[in-house]
């Protein structure tokens, strides 16, 4: 009986990986689902509630009071999945419940996310390739 190294299974995983192809279709309308139906905000990664709050540069859970300062990329990545593969200010701030246009201006620009538009029309664009190398901890 022959073993299967760690090695071979990093292989494996890579060429598997490569081959992949993401599937492209409106998640939504295959579970005929409105756009409304979202639970919005942003997830503890601790408790599982929408209940993080921006606190001082942080987001800090009003249930457990766990703190996570990616949370708002986790539901970045959310949002690419259930609804669009881009978003501007407004939408982020209401699909965050962030009041301030300016801070999620600084939290969009702060991620080097690529956009196309200026000012009032800004639209930053969102990719699996930007969320696959990022590792969230806490995520269940």
């Amino acid at each position: 009986m022959q073993k299967v190294t760690d090695r071979d299974i990093k292989k494996l995983s890579r060429a598997i990986t490569k081959k992949h192809i993401p599937a492209n279709y409106n998640i939504l309308k295959y579970y005929d689902m409105d756009i409304k139906e979202i639970i919005t905000g942003i997830q503890c990664p601790a408790c599982s509630r929408f209940s993080m709050k921006r606190v001082r540069g942080t987001r800090k859970c009003s249930s457990c009071q766990s703190a996570d300062k990616e949370a708002h990329i986790r539901t970045l990545h959310d949002y690419l999945l259930l609804i669009s593969s881009s978003i501007t200010n407004q939408q982020f701030r209401e699909f965050t419940h962030l009041s301030s246009s300016n801070i999620a201006k600084k939290l969009l620009t702060g991620m080097k996310l690529p956009y196309s538009g200026s000012f009032k029309d800004r639209s930053y664009q969102l990719s699996a390739d930007f969320f696959e190398g990022l590792h969230f901890t806490g995520r269940k």
